[in-house]
């Protein structure tokens, strides 16, 4: 009687174990490229923020504010709100405009999730793109923030208001547009002890001392950490629902941040950037000298 091939129980043991190894490399470089996918995805992102904002600036003469009416007397909003028309949003932009901007119904658009406010690499943003301020308001997050000194004028106290009501034209910057930070990613969710509620709500338009910092801006003066070289970004802070400052810009990803130049370049800031290089980049009217190689 012939004998039957097959596998021993030690060979099929060691089978499994070779696969479980071979899966367990893999694992690793599978995730790698997810991660990378996932960085370029919210480069991306930011791209079209900055091509946005130079679409909004070449048809209206100026950029947005970072919290005001514009370009006329159209709906009270932030940069994020009014850059709407400029990146495919112009139907949520449009649906405000039957009621004030203080009005409840807005939340209806203020409340809507925008793709490209989101990076995929966000960990801190819910899976429907929205959050709930302290009052039990909900507002659409995003993982990217505007840098108010750039789109701003900032009081002591943290409050912000469109300068002096003037243009902000990107030829007056005099530290050039591709030396000013115009965008970075920043926790769609984000607190700690000194702020049990805050994060990155694209829609939200109170700032100042006594509030929680949900505007969707960075280097405003909520603290002594959030301006000036004190404000440099925050690589991976975890866990974001508790060890996570949310007036300051932060990253997901290993190593720096991405951000979004004011010439509507992409650029990757290392974590090991220093601060006065980071606050010089932040500032369009500083009139420092940065070397290429510095950041």
């Amino acid at each position: 009687m012939p004998l039957r091939a097959g596998f021993t129980l030690i060979e099929l043991l060691v089978v499994i174990a070779i696969v479980a190894v071979l899966i367990g490399l893999l694992l690793p470089a599978v995730q790698k490229v997810r991660a990378a996918a996932a960085r370029i995805k919210c480069g991306n992102h930011l791209k079209q923020l900055g091509i946005g904002s130079q679409v909004a600036h070449d048809t209206h003469r100026s950029l947005p504010p970072g919290l005001g009416t514009w370009p006329l007397n159209n709906n009270y909003g932030t940069y994020h709100f009014h850059l709407l028309p400029f990146i495919e949003e112009e139907a949520l932009y449009k649906r405000s405009f039957a009621f004030d901007c203080y009005f409840a119904a807005n939340n209806e658009v203020y409340s809507q999730p925008v793709k490209t406010y989101l990076c995929p690499s966000d960990p801190s943003a819910p899976a429907d793109a929205r959050a709930s301020d302290l009052a039990g308001n909900t507002w659409g997050v995003a993982s990217y923030a505007v840098n108010v000194q750039v789109v701003a004028r900032v009081s002591p106290e943290g409050r912000i208001n469109y300068p002096d009501n003037k243009a902000l034209l990107l030829a007056t910057f005099p530290d050039g547009a591709s030396n000013t930070i115009l965008f970075t990613e920043k926790y769609a969710q984000c607190f700690n002890g000194s702020y049990p509620a805050g994060g990155n709500m694209w829609a939200y338009y109170f700032t100042g001392s006594g509030l929680q910092p949900y505007h969707p801006g960075f280097t405003v003066s909520w603290n002594g950490y959030s301006y000036g070289p004190a404000s440099k970004f925050i690589v991976q802070p975890q866990p974001y629902n508790g060890g996570c400052d949310p007036t300051m810009a932060s990253s997901p990803h290993p190593g720096g941040i991405q951000t979004a130049f004011a010439d509507g370049s992409v650029r990757f800031l290392s974590s090991n950037i220093t601060l006065y290089t980071w606050w010089y980049l932040c500032t369009p009217a500083g009139g420092e000298v940065i070397a290429p190689d510095s950041y």
